[in-house]
């Protein structure tokens, strides 16, 4: 499971996917679950935190698209 706590706003949000796959067709959408510019506070694959150098939906994208 990817879970992924953002910022919006100054306002903590939290979203999960069964899979990371899942993250990735959803922003391969026409319009994209989540912008590309939020803040990502932590995002985690099966409770283990992944370590992000661009803390942004747009970074964590490409970091799982590799």
């Amino acid at each position: 499971m990817l879970v992924i706590i953002y910022d919006v706003n100054g306002s903590e949000k939290t979203v999960n996917y069964s899979s990371p796959n899942d993250f990735l067709a959803a922003q391969l959408k026409e319009v994209p679950d989540l912008p590309d510019y939020y803040h990502v506070l932590t995002a985690t694959i099966n409770d283990k935190e992944i370590a992000l150098q661009d803390k942004t939906i747009s970074g964590l994208f490409n970091y799982l698209n590799k």
